[in-house]
């Protein structure tokens, strides 16, 4: 036992008070013989008994009452262990680390993080008067903490204001900070207080341990308190839905999706029948179980079929067990809505394979296609009212006449898409005068790189050499997928002005692939509500081989989305919570606010390459985008998703701890298990009090 005040022990010498008063108040009998009173003497050696054993109580209670009351004062305690006492060095500055990362959420009634709240607070409460403190609530980007003080009721109220995060925090990062803070205090003692549940995840014990300056500038630990809001807990089992894959399911259909379900179970027991549901709303989309063996992982795939186009926001849900939040992923899918296309064919030709429009009527049909196609020779083309399609495809098309302009004009100024690809018919002066306005750059002049029938036309053709890959158009032509697209040889193109020249809009278009000689393939300009895009080779085989390499399906499938406005590479848009985002307006789009799921504003700024910087993002789930009518802008919404290194709840073992921060470390808890509830000096004012009452009693009898 130790005493916190040991010199008011001095005080239980006054319990010898009550037997120095037995000693001066004794009084021996004098005899009286007086025959008459023999019989009340009689009486008395019935009570004597009771009337000693009542002064006998009083005695007891007096010097309980004297001795009980200068051993509260001098605060004893009892040892709880051996390492318990060896870190008892005297008043410390202290610094309470509370732990706010996701894994505090994991709840087996009462959650992690609650237990963790009532730790600190009872940290907090154990504190001597002396000894000042500081609060650092530990999150993935902590500030540092003020210097300790004694404001108790400003720290209890950080601790009760504290929330946990949907991010994981850096504990050693969290303890280097507050170990600086504790420099700022001249008391010698040093003393950390860390609350956690003490996940694989929350320290890096690869890393040295916090220590703070000493006297003479020398880098010495401090004290260290581990205080385990898990209560010591070997295993928090728990499963996560760590990824949510996406994709089009072209052989179910033009709006048919496969959502892959990666399911990692970080629990020693197997999971059986886990139900995996695609949900948009309160609607599920569909369900499917899934088993998973034990510290395994297990994929799950659902196909579903959407009825209309358009955004659809929604999440990948998993039977929700004591960590809910990773159980659950958020996806914003962006549907393909039915599109009818025009396709003035410039050159039709009773040989299938030999018709200017084969190849791209081909890949606008495919299975999985939400294109409607409608073939129209040039005469024809122009008759048609364009009000009735989403796309108009010039293929080797003449340039129309002046009322066939205005109306191709007016098609894109409203909102419609515009593709035109060159070749023999195509005549440079005739279309810059008739579409000047909507052409993205004024066309030139065919250049001829090698004839088609050279025996080194293979070696001499040109080739793509610079593709934005980076642009939703062209973003899934990368590593294998490259190949089928700068293999490709082109032995005529059509040359272009440079931005501006000929009479197009100055600055209104983007090259987005060059040939190997740096001429533009591929330029692309918005046009009021409207895109067109200009491929400067043929759809067929007259100057290249392009349609009959791989990419040539998918690319002129992506045209199609590009150019309808649909076009949504939702790769580009994930992000992760703590991280930022750089949203891509198109057009005259303007952000004006960014709306996270539980409504709340999430920080933006636009940059002068025209993206928006969203973030830090904060919490998982759907995110939508207000345009500057105040309304949500579908194609710039997005999904955060958690950090799967987190769902891992594994504990660190007690030795690895102790052989981090030192043989000296204390493991504390405030369960009743492993601490009294109620200090040693409490009891004994109580037990004085209760004397004080029994002896006033026993005085009136």
């Amino acid at each position: 036992m130790t005493f916190l005040h040991p010199w008011m022990l001095l005080g239980a010498l006054g319990a010898l008070i009550p037997l120095l008063v037995h000693l001066f108040d004794r009084r021996r009998p004098r005899p009286h013989p007086f025959g008459p009173l023999a019989f009340v003497l009689r009486s008395q050696k019935r009570t004597a008994s009771r009337l000693k054993l009542k002064r006998l109580l009083l005695y007891v209670l007096r010097t309980l009452i004297l001795l009980a009351l200068p051993v509260a004062l001098a605060r004893p305690e009892w040892k709880r262990d051996a390492e318990a006492a060896a870190v008892v060095k005297g008043p410390a500055a202290t610094a309470i680390v509370l732990d706010a990362s996701l894994s505090m959420r994991w709840s087996d009634g009462t959650p992690l993080f609650e237990r963790g709240r009532d730790e600190a607070r009872d940290a907090l409460a154990d504190l001597r008067p002396e000894e000042p403190a500081t609060v650092l609530v530990c999150t993935s980007s902590p500030l540092p903490p003020a210097a300790p003080g004694f404001d108790r009721s400003k720290l209890r109220q950080m601790i009760d204001e504290a929330q946990p995060t949907f991010a994981a925090a850096d504990l050693s990062r969290c303890l280097d900070l507050a170990a600086r803070s504790l420099e700022e205090s001249p008391m010698a003692g040093k003393r950390l207080v860390v609350v956690s549940d003490l996940t694989a995840g929350s320290m890096r014990l690869e890393s040295p341990a916090p220590t703070v300056k000493g006297p003479t500038g020398e880098a010495v630990r401090p004290e260290v308190v581990l205080r385990d809001a898990a209560r010591g807990k070997d295993v928090l089992p728990n499963h996560a839905l760590v990824d949510l894959k996406v994709e089009p399911a072209l052989q179910a259909g033009p709006r048919a999706f496969q959502f892959t379900f990666t399911v990692k179970n970080f629990g020693e027991a197997p999971l059986k029948d886990l139900e995996a549901a695609v949900r948009s709303g309160d609607t599920v989309l569909g369900k499917g179980f899934v088993d998973v063996p034990a510290n395994g992982t297990a994929q799950k795939s659902l196909t579903v079929r959407f009825n209309q186009g358009g955004t659809v926001v929604g999440q990948g849900t998993l039977t929700a067990d004591g960590l809910a939040e990773d159980d659950r992923r958020a996806f914003v899918l962006a549907v393909p809505r039915p599109l009818k296309a025009l396709v003035v064919n410039g050159a039709p030709n009773a040989t299938r394979y030999r018709d200017e429009a084969f190849f791209m009527e081909a890949a606008l049909s495919a299975p999985g296609s939400p294109v409607q196609v409608a073939v129209r020779d040039a005469e024809a083309g122009w008759r048609e009212d364009l009000a009735n399609y989403d796309l108009v495809y010039l293929l080797n098309a003449p340039a129309p006449d002046e009322a066939g302009a205005a109306k191709l004009r007016a098609f894109v100024e409203n909102g419609g898409g515009l593709f035109i690809s060159m070749g023999d018919h195509v005549d440079p002066e005739a279309y810059n005068t008739r579409l000047g306005g909507l052409l993205p750059r004024s066309l030139r002049l065919v250049r001829t790189s090698v004839e088609r029938d050279d025996p080194d036309a293979d070696d001499k053709a040109a080739k793509l050499a610079q593709v934005k890959v980076e642009h939703p158009l062209f973003a899934p032509f990368t590593g294998r997928a490259e190949e089928g697209l700068v293999g490709a040889r082109f032995y005529r193109y059509m040359l272009l002005e440079s931005d501006g020249g000929g009479g197009a809009p100055q600055g209104a278009s983007q090259v987005l692939a060059t040939y190997s000689d740096g001429a533009p393939a591929v330029a692309v300009a918005r046009r009021g509500k409207g895109r067109v895009a200009l491929f400067t080779s043929t759809v067929d085989r007259d100057w290249s081989d392009f349609p009959i390499r791989t990419s040539f399906l998918p690319l002129m499938q992506r045209f199609a989305a590009y150019l309808a406005g649909s076009l949504e590479e939702r790769e580009e848009q994930r992000v992760r919570v703590g991280e930022t985002l750089a949203l891509r307006p198109e057009g005259n789009q303007t952000v004006t606010a960014v709306k996270a799921p539980d409504g709340a504003e999430v920080p933006h700024k636009a940059q002068p390459d025209g993206t928006v910087l969203v973030g830090p993002v904060e919490q998982p789930g759907n995110f939508s985008v207000l345009g500057g009518d105040g309304k949500p802008v579908s194609a710039l919404a997005f999904a955060a998703t958690l950090d799967p290194a987190e769902s891992d709840l594994s504990r660190l073992p007690q030795d690895a701890l102790s052989a981090h921060f030192g043989e000296e470390t204390v493991k504390a808890s405030s369960s009743d298990a492993e601490r009294p509830p109620v200090p040693l000096w409490t009891w004994l004012i109580v037990a004085a009090a209760f004397a004080f009452f029994f002896e006033g009693t026993l005085l009136r009898k």
